[in-house]
């Protein structure tokens, strides 16, 4: 990643009945962990869930962007050697794969669920494609496309991004003893973790530390999302369970 200064993107604010909640971070950040408690908890009160993921298996499967996704270097200085393969990832071709996959999805399926007032949970957003790109890349060379889609994506009525160290990034993706599932090199999660900390707060991202229990995590992530006033009468004897110190944990 080099030094350059990521942009704050410019989402569209939507007036759907619905709630829009992501969660951003890096593999081991604890937002599979995060998402099942808060939904839990939404359920419980009564509200209809949704929960997705970006990018969808459209673009998973693709060759692509799987040598992105398991090539830890940064593929702008990648040019011959061992790495090689990896000059046959285009970074602007494949953020606007990335990105009309995610456009697609909010059309086909984030949409309609907020139309019919339901509470949608996605895993990774924009904000994740911002950081991994620019973790490969210089994010300059995408920040104009980025910033002509950003017209067409919904603002997150909130953004949860979990800040980690590298070091618990790698140990977390360890303990999963899943031999298709490795944590990348150390040089590469530390250009990767100072990317999504920047990412967050350039885009006013609420930054929680994923470093705590998933308690006070949810402590800290449930009081932001009851304070959004289409949920805020139907969480808040559940908010009210969690101590005010809990709360500002993060």
């Amino acid at each position: 990643m080099s030094n350059a200064v990521f942009e704050a993107l410019d989402l569209k604010p939507h007036a759907y009945p619905g709630v829009l909640i992501t969660l951003c971070g890096v593999d081991g950040a604890g937002k599979s962990s995060l998402m099942k408690k808060l939904e839990s908890a939404c359920t419980g009160a009564g509200l209809n869930c949704v929960t997705t993921f970006t990018p969808t298996s459209r673009i998973r499967k693709d060759a692509v962007f799987r040598d992105m996704v398991d090539s830890h270097w940064d593929t702008s200085k990648a040019s011959s050697g061992a790495d090689a393969s990896g000059r046959r990832v285009d970074m602007l071709g494949i953020l606007l794969s990335i990105m009309g996959d995610l456009v697609q999805h909010l059309t086909d399926t984030v949409i309609p669920a907020l139309q019919r007032g339901d509470v949608v949970f996605c895993d990774r957003y924009v904000f994740t494609s911002q950081a991994e790109i620019g973790t490969r890349s210089d994010p300059a060379e995408t920040a104009l496309v980025l910033r002509s889609v950003a017209g067409h994506l919904l603002r997150p009525d909130v953004a949860f991004g979990l800040n980690v160290s590298g070091a618990t990034s790698h140990r977390r993706v360890r303990s999963r003893n899943d031999e298709n599932d490795q944590p990348p090199p150390m040089s590469f999660l530390t250009r990767q973790v100072a990317a999504y900390r920047a990412v967050f707060e350039a885009n006013g991202v609420v930054a929680l530390d994923g470093e705590r229990s998933i308690d006070e995590t949810y402590g800290a992530a449930l009081s932001h999302i009851v304070a959004i006033e289409r949920v805020a009468g139907r969480l808040g004897s559940i908010a009210a369970a969690h101590p005010a110190r809990t709360l500002a944990a993060c």
